[in-house]
């Protein structure tokens, strides 16, 4: 939150100074991309281990399905 104070304040104050420092940008966007593939990863794979049985992985699968369905924006008809 400070961060994001303090960058407001500065883009405010000096915007060429942020136009500046583009790249931190981008290294940023780069490294949240380089960790979203093994975080889903990992995280199918301990829940697959530590459900058991494969009636529980099931019910967890379509959980998370009908989850995804729901959190998703909803396309209108004339999109």
């Amino acid at each position: 939150m400070i961060g994001l104070v303090v960058g407001a304040i500065v883009g405010w104050l000096r915007p060429d100074w942020g136009n500046a420092v583009y790249f931190l940008r981008d290294i940023f966007i780069n490294l949240i991309k380089s960790i979203i593939a093994p975080l889903v990863f990992s995280t199918i794979v301990v829940g697959i281990a530590g459900a058991g049985a494969l009636r529980k992985v099931w019910r967890m699968g379509i959980k998370a399905l009908i989850y995804f369905d729901l959190s998703r924006p909803q396309r209108s008809s004339s999109d």
